[in-house]
């Protein structure tokens, strides 16, 4: 069978089921229903202190809603995307299918390239279906085609590594329900503990911001580095604006003062990096870790992926001056 041709029969496959019953629909309502009222929540916000303080231009309501908007995005984003893969090799072992796919002349690759590609398309279609509304924000202005197309690149990532985060777990323990355990505890120790560590760095460090490598890996600090050149002007009040108090917590040492000018580092693009190396990772551990016999016998696909990951480490080497902006004061 040719690779080509395995990997596409596996997608349709999958896509067919993935797409047949209730539950695409669902989460595609609840996706675009939750980030319907983030934006509306963010709206009325800012609409309720119109009169009651300094004025408030469209651009402002703008910038606070994109915010807003791109926040709930990205966090939807970060925990729903393993849930499109953590069961792809596990529900083969609990169906008891998984020893007729061995038999076919389907390689081990070629579903692992499958069940990712149906994971990721189906988070494509989350975000596709979302982008409607991020059109709203360029009628108040305030917000660039450039600043979306930033932001959006950001999720798109997120999502990427954690399709392949869910594919792991679930070749790795074969059993959805553990999967599910593992892949969820990871998330909430990366997003929770990057955030834990930087604060507690603050604490004794004379509450000084911590390094912006800190918040490297964290989904949710990188996305708001990317929104960090759109915050609107301290004109908003905290209280009533929640949203740009949030962005300030998560982007701790992103935002900085030079010599009078605040700079904001771009922390995303380090971080696009780190899940890129991360996800080359985890991808190649599952390869070995679907296979039905003699796992860690190097074969034709381990010569493939090293390939693939030098291609990787040079390019990741020649854009070092790009990516390292993120994580290094100028």
């Amino acid at each position: 069978m040719k690779p080509l041709t395995g990997v596409t029969s596996v997608l349709l496959k999958e896509l067919r089921a993935a797409l047949r019953g209730s539950r695409a629909a669902l989460l595609l309502t609840v996706y675009v229903g939750l980030a319907l009222i983030a934006a509306r929540l963010v709206y009325g916000a800012v609409a309720g202190q119109i009169g009651s303080g300094p004025p408030i231009f469209s651009a402002q309501v703008g910038q606070a809603i994109f915010i807003g908007l791109t926040l709930t995005v990205q966090g939807l984003t970060v925990f729903l995307a393993p849930a499109t893969t953590v069961n792809s090799v596990s529900a083969e072992h609990e169906r008891r299918t998984y020893d007729l796919l061995a038999a076919t002349p389907l390689g081990p690759g070629q579903l692992l390239v499958g069940k990712l590609l149906t994971g990721i398309a189906f988070a494509l279609l989350l975000l596709i279906a979302v982008l409607p509304l991020f059109s709203i924000v360029l009628m108040f202005g305030g917000v660039t085609i450039a600043d979306i197309l930033r932001v959006l690149a950001t999720v798109l990532a997120s999502a990427v590594a954690g399709a392949v985060l869910g594919l792991f777990c679930s070749a790795l323990t074969r059993q959805t329900y553990s999967a599910t355990l593992l892949c969820y505890a990871l998330l909430v120790a990366l997003v929770g503990g990057t955030l834990l560590a930087a604060n507690f760095w603050s604490l004794t460090h004379a509450m000084e911001p911590a390094p912006p490598a800190y918040l490297a890996a964290n989904p949710l600090s990188a996305v708001g580095s990317a929104l960090a050149r759109t915050r609107p002007p301290e004109v908003l009040s905290p209280e009533m604006l929640r949203p740009v108090v949030f962005l300030s917590l998560l982007t701790q040492g992103v935002v900085v003062e030079l010599q009078g000018a605040r700079v904001t580092l771009p922390l995303y693009r380090a971080t696009l990096v780190i899940y890129g190396a991360v996800s080359l990772a985890l991808f190649w551990l599952s390869l070995h870790l679907v296979r039905p016999r003699r796992r860690w016998v190097p074969d034709k696909a381990d010569a493939a992926m090293l390939a693939v990951v030098l291609a990787y480490g040079a390019l990741v080497a020649l854009a070092r001056p790009w990516w390292e902006q993120g994580v290094r004061l100028p």
